[in-house]
């Protein structure tokens, strides 16, 4: 894919700082989405097939410091449409709370400022077409349980972090925000947005990616939200854990989920697992099944998904299917069959 749209150099003019040569970057993606959900949980839309798309502008910056350390820098403007397709509210600043970092670099270890870039618990973990949790848990109508797999990852949270590159295609990380849902949206923190209050997060995790060209990738995230001051919740708190292998156009993996509530004593408990097959360079498709536990006491069945995801390369364009049979719905045991069918272009320059 074309992946640059425009490439700058830049000479810094701040009087304090030694004349510096660095090299900007400006690239894009753009998504175009269908969906249909035939929904039979009672109260619920029978169907419902809606179209959207997503469209984001990235500004990198990187260089050298003038003490020979290195750095890097950027934002993006992400504009997601104007309702979030479940709750039918407005997005909370989606445009200007996407990938905003400021690294400092020194060999193999990032001293990370910033929001929704550090390495991160957020998306599936399987290596598998598309993500499981975007794809399926977190766009089908009433909402799925699949979709508490990110436990509340602070990513979303503007903090601090450091990220540690082993080699061999290990990094390890550890990110603390001090007030948890706050995206930054005050400026410069003139006045803090939380609303939560002053509760913080911490999330660190290890990752490894085709360690030492094995075909084996693995990860290992954990995370807690500090409690609000009534003394009936506790802090939330979510393990993830997952293994693939790949091996010629043969891939398998599984991942598992624990999320922890902080309103009660109930958790979430979320195991996919998938099969993925590379049929050309440009083809490929997977099975991916998802299996969810609640423990509140109004979901009563376990929620399962069934999906196959095809997946075709048209070069700057890409194509992405999803066909999937969701089974008790949010724990439902009754009422709560679900099909669903997502077809999305994609394209990035």
């Amino acid at each position: 894919m074309k992946k640059l749209l425009a490439t700058s150099a830049l000479i810094s003019t701040l009087a304090f700082t030694n004349v510096s040569l660095a090299q900007t970057t400006i690239t894009g993606s753009l998504d175009l989405t269908l969906r249909n959900t035939s929904n039979s949980v009672s109260g619920g839309a029978a169907s419902e097939t809606t179209m959207g798309r997503e469209t984001q502008i990235n500004i990198a910056n990187k260089g050298k410091l003038n003490n020979g350390l290195d750095y890097a820098a950027g934002f993006s403007l992400e504009f997601d449409g104007n309702k979030n397709h479940i709750a039918g509210t407005t997005n909370n600043n989606s445009d200007s709370n996407e990938n905003v970092y400021l690294n400092i670099i020194s060999g193999g270890t990032t001293f990370h400022v910033g929001i929704d870039h550090i390495q991160n618990s957020q998306n599936d973990l399987l290596n598998a077409v598309g993500d499981m949790v975007d794809e399926v848990g977190a766009s089908t109508v009433a909402g799925t349980l699949l979709d508490n797999v990110g436990f509340r990852s602070p990513k979303e949270d503007i903090g601090a972090g450091i990220i540690q590159n082993f080699g061999n295609g290990i990094t390890a990380s550890g990110l603390y925000t001090p007030n948890n849902t706050n995206v930054g949206e005050a400026n410069n923190g003139a006045g803090t947005v939380s609303n939560t209050g002053t509760n913080s997060a911490y999330e660190i995790g290890i990752r490894g990616v085709n360690v030492a060209n094995s075909g084996v990738s693995f990860d290992l995230w954990k995370n807690e939200v500090e409690k609000d001051a009534p003394a009936t919740l506790r802090n939330q708190e979510g393990l993830g854990y997952a293994l693939n292998y790949n091996q010629g156009p043969f891939g398998v993996g599984a991942t598992r989920y624990k999320n922890e509530r902080a309103a009660a004593s109930t958790e979430v408990k979320t195991t996919m697992a998938h099969a993925t097959y590379a049929v050309d360079k440009n083809l490929s498709a997977s099975l991916v099944y998802a299996k969810s536990d609640d423990t509140d006491t109004a979901s009563t069945a376990d929620e399962k998904i069934k999906t196959i995801m095809i997946g075709y390369n048209f070069g700057p364009v890409g194509l992405l299917v999803t066909a999937s049979k969701i089974d008790n719905l949010g724990g439902r045991s009754a009422n709560g069959d679900v099909d669903a069918l997502g077809v999305s272009l994609n394209t990035k320059f």
